[in-house]
């Protein structure tokens, strides 16, 4: 097998959906490619750099053109992962990090779609919602987790989204509809300065 860095990223990518983000180790990657741990500083400087590549990796899929487009997509990007959004928020937070930047210009692109509101608080209001998305998504997997852990069952989301009716409603993933909600008040209030 050649050693390359996108072979790293994948492996890494399975392990965190296998074992999860604590059990996802240098040491736990490089024996599963079969190599000295120290091979993979070749290609990965360390940890951090891991977690900052896997999630690039994860939200590298996100498609939408609107913010509640945007913002649920990213959560079924982070959803599809085993602690996808807890290593997503580890990754993206390491500072002068590109996929955080590539990710706000995206969302900001999408609010001034939406909004006449001044660049600053276009920029403001990009960020709140991928913090909703980001805390939404860890919330809802640490209950998967304790529900998985304990044999206890999930309460479900089940009032329809604010402004939609069942049909439409039906549409929306199961447990995003405070998401939804949640978006569409930083829209309103980007809308009402």
């Amino acid at each position: 097998m050649h050693l390359n860095r996108e072979t790293i990223i994948d492996t890494a990518l399975q392990l965190l959906d296998d074992y999860g983000l604590a059990d996802m180790t240098m040491r736990r990657v490089a024996t599963t490619l079969g190599v000295a741990p120290g091979a993979l500083y070749w290609h990965i400087a360390n940890k951090q750099a891991l977690i900052a590549a896997i999630a690039e990796a994860i939200v590298a899929p996100i498609d939408g053109e609107t913010p509640t487009a945007l913002a649920l997509d990213l959560r079924r990007c982070l959803l599809a992962h085993r602690d996808g959004a807890e290593v997503t928020s580890a990754g993206l937070s390491q500072p002068g990090n590109a996929t955080w930047e590539r990710l706000v210009d995206r969302f900001v692109a999408a609010v001034r779609a939406t909004s006449s509101a001044p660049e600053e608080e276009l920029l403001t209001g990009a960020h709140a919602i991928i913090y909703l998305v980001l805390g939404s998504a860890t919330m809802e997997q640490a209950r998967t987790q304790l529900a998985e852990a304990t044999g206890a069952s999930e309460a479900a989301d089940t009032e329809p989204a604010d402004g939609m009716t069942e049909s439409q409603d039906a549409r929306v993933p199961e447990g995003a509809n405070d998401l939804l909600r949640g978006v569409g008040i930083v829209i309103s209030g980007l809308g009402a300065r």
